[in-house]
């Protein structure tokens, strides 16, 4: 059954790509990778065993099948629905009437500003031998907000790209600051730079719009090994302070001596490191043994929860009442970073296996046909991009982060909107500034 999802989610990543769908292939190639992945080094486990733990997951054989059932179900729908559905279609598109030129002031003030939320984030909130020593430095309390706030350091490389103009050296600088910080408090805040540019390169530069030739299925694949090798090496490097401590080198080189301790290995990776089938299973295995345990609340956990995690923390004390009636609601609360497919079945049960397909088919192909149709105003365009890009969070999870950092991020944006609406001109201006 494990190679029959496998051949499912690979057909739907073939047929989406195709139709030009760039993110609802993404998706299921993530979710091929964090459960079907993990499913086969399950089953190799349970062949020796009836029973098995992954992180805190308690999962019997029993529970496995018919948690792989339920993934065949999701895992045949996605494919449906890329088979049968019109992909993107090519239209005449007019230049964009606006034109992103800051100037070298704002670049100046923009620098300052990333370098004191930066500066607060490491030396004040985190601690700098947190920072450097800790495997989860993101995790402090009042550090999200400082990394949502550094994202401000994306736009202008992301407007550059949107508009058509030419990259230079502000954009590149004030990017690597909030990519640098980010990128070692976690490696998610990293992942959704990456696909936001992506993104914006593969609708806005033409790249959809070209035929499917090998250079271009090379040059995906080139930023996919890119962007897989920096997430195994930082998170080989982050692991390894759980076993060493030193400098850079020193945890290179226990990397290197160690590597079936690390992420380099998947058999670390999907028993200590990343949860997707374990997950699934696990609630399964309960669902089976305790069905007495399970109280299905149709989503009202996470979304309860989602709404207020967001909120800065001196306004948390506030919420704090109806994030613990929020999180009271779910009955399996093993895992550390449940996926939305687990999500999904502990708040509606079996009804899942086809309201998680439809509601991935809506976020990750309706509505990146809508956004590239619609004609955006600049911020309307770049929350477009935010709410695409942490889509990412709908099939890895947790579902109530996805939530929270969709409401954050376009909050943020929001809030300093008036700096950057500043800095656009009319394309006819913007020609004769440069003349």
């Amino acid at each position: 059954m494990i190679w029959t999802i496998l051949v499912l989610n690979l057909l739907t990543v073939i047929i989406s790509f195709k139709k030009r769908m760039v993110l609802y292939s993404l998706l299921t190639a993530i979710l091929a990778f964090l459960v079907t992945g993990q499913a086969f080094q399950i089953q190799a486990d349970l062949d020796r065993s009836h029973t098995v733990d992954y992180l805190f997951n308690f999962i019997s054989d029993v529970g496995f099948h018919s948690a792989l059932r339920y993934i065949l179900g999701i895992s045949f729908l996605l494919l449906l629905f890329a088979a049968f559905s019109t992909g993107y279609q090519k239209e005449p598109r007019p230049e964009p009437g606006l034109s992103f030129v800051p100037s070298r002031r704002f670049y100046v003030s923009l620098f300052i500003l990333l370098c004191f939320f930066s500066v607060l984030l490491i030396f004040v909130v985190v601690g700098l031998s947190e920072f450097l020593t800790s495997t989860r430095p993101g995790f402090q309390h009042g550090a999200t907000i400082f990394l949502v706030l550094l994202y401000l350091g994306l736009l202008p490389l992301l407007f550059k790209i949107l508009y058509k103009r030419p990259i230079g050296f502000g954009d590149v600088t004030c990017f690597l600051v909030s990519f640098a910080v980010t990128g070692a408090m976690g490696r998610i805040s990293a992942g959704f730079y990456m696909l936001i540019i992506l993104l914006a390169l593969y609708h806005t530069r033409g790249w959809i719009d070209r035929p499917i030739t090998p250079r271009m299925i090379g040059l995906f694949s080139l930023f996919g090994l890119a962007a897989v090798a920096f997430f195994i090496a930082y998170g080989a490097i982050r692991g390894a302070q759980a076993f060493t401590s030193g400098s850079l080198s020193d945890l290179i080189g226990y990397v290197i001596e160690h590597p079936e301790k690390s992420v380099l290995s998947l058999e670390w990776n999907y028993r200590f490191d990343i949860e997707g089938m374990s997950g699934v299973a696990g609630a399964f295995t309960q669902y089976l043994t305790k069905p007495y345990s399970a109280q299905h609340d149709y989503g009202a956990a996470w979304i309860l929860t989602g709404m207020t995690q967001w909120w800065p923390a001196f306004l948390k004390p506030y919420a704090s009442q109806l994030e613990d009636f929020g999180a009271g609601l779910g009955w399996y609360p093993y895992s550390i970073v449940p996926t939305g497919v687990e999500t999904f079945f502990t708040s509606f049960g079996w009804p899942a296996v086809i309201l998680f397909p439809v509601c991935m088919y809506l976020i990750a192909w309706k509505l990146p046909l809508k956004f590239q149709r619609a004609h955006l105003s600049p911020f309307g365009t770049v929350v477009a991009y935010v709410l695409m890009a942490w889509t990412i969070l709908f099939v890895r999870g947790p579902l109530t982060v996805w939530i929270a950092f969709s409401f954050s991020y376009t909050a943020v944006t929001f809030l300093f909107w008036p700096l950057f609406a500043r800095q656009f001109k009319a394309t006819g201006a913007a020609h004769a500034d440069r003349e």
